[in-house]
């Protein structure tokens, strides 16, 4: 059970949720992480982020999302009502499995949400063969 356990953490894409170094990171927008056939796939809900306002990083196996969504009332006077909308910087990491191809990943902000695809490896489905010995 803990053999696969392990496997499964190592050949699975998940979201790490950790603090911080700095306190920069005020907020943690929803995150969907999942698979399919072709690719590792995170989709983050990022409503009123703008491009310019994003950075995608991937260092080794490690996935940086970090951001920022502006707070309208800093520019002007504000009396909430309500308040349940999170404004300021973010920050997810995702622990990248060994399986995921870094070098192609795409990213595509569309609708207010940010969906990152991390390509796997195609399947090396050879059929198995036997090897001679050489030698004497």
């Amino acid at each position: 059970m803990a053999r696969r356990f392990a496997h499964h953490l190592q050949s699975s894409l998940y979201l790490v949720r950790l603090s911080t170094p700095s306190s920069s990171a005020g907020w943690a927008p929803n995150t969907d992480v999942y698979e399919n056939e072709e690719s590792f796939v995170v989709r983050i809900e990022l409503a009123g982020v703008s491009r310019e306002d994003l950075h995608i990083t991937l260092i080794e196996r490690a996935l940086i999302v970090r951001g920022r969504r502006p707070d309208p009332c800093r520019v002007g006077r504000c009396r909430f009502r309500q308040m349940e909308i999170d404004y300021g910087d973010f920050e997810c990491r995702f622990v990248v499995p060994r399986a995921a191809e870094g070098c192609r990943i795409k990213a595509d902000l569309t609708n207010g949400f940010l969906t990152i695809e991390l390509s796997k490896p195609a399947k090396l489905d050879l059929p198995p063969r036997k090897v001679a010995i050489q030698g004497g």
